[in-house]
Order: C-alpha cells, then sequence, then structure tokens
C-alpha cells in the first residue's frame, strides 16, 4: 500500500517526465530521466516538499520508494532535534 507521500511524489516523477505513471519502484533514470531532469525534480522536491535534498543523494536513490525513505529520514531527525 501507498503512503499519500509516495502517490504524490510518483505523480511529480510522472509529470517531470512527462509520461502517464511512475511506480515507487522505477528507477528515475531508466523511465527516461537525465541529469537535467533529475535537478529539475529536486528543487521541486526541496520546494514543494519543504525538504532538503540533495542532487547526489537523488543520484544515489533514483526510485519514488528511496526518496520517501530520505524525506521520512529527515523528518525523524527534525522530530528528534525540536524533542
Amino acid at each position: 500500500m501507498r503512503t499519500s507521500l509516495e502517490e504524490s511524489m510518483c505523480d511529480l516523477f510522472a509529470e517531470c517526465l512527462d509520461i502517464e505513471t511512475v511506480s515507487a519502484t522505477d528507477d528515475f533514470f531508466d523511465v527516461g530521466g537525465h541529469s537535467l531532469l533529475a535537478a529539475e525534480v529536486v528543487a521541486r522536491i526541496s520546494t514543494e516538499f519543504n525538504v532538503n535534498l540533495k542532487l547526489r543523494d537523488f543520484f544515489r536513490n533514483p526510485t519514488v520508494a528511496h526518496v520517501c525513505e530520505l524525506i521520512a529520514e529527515q523528518d525523524g531527525a527534525v522530530l528528534g532535534e525540536r524533542a
């Protein structure tokens, strides 16, 4: 079962790639992505989800599922800092 974050992220990937759908396990680069689109996706993710995603982390983890994990890790770190 996908989370709302995964659904939103799949939509964002698909929109940037100009394709109909992207699954949580599709590799961004295998479904048509390239470095310039990756930079655009990272910028949009950072802005729309208010996170600090680095381009190098995206290149190492180019699937929706992995990006969502990175975001969750950041959320956990932020929550830990606030506590």
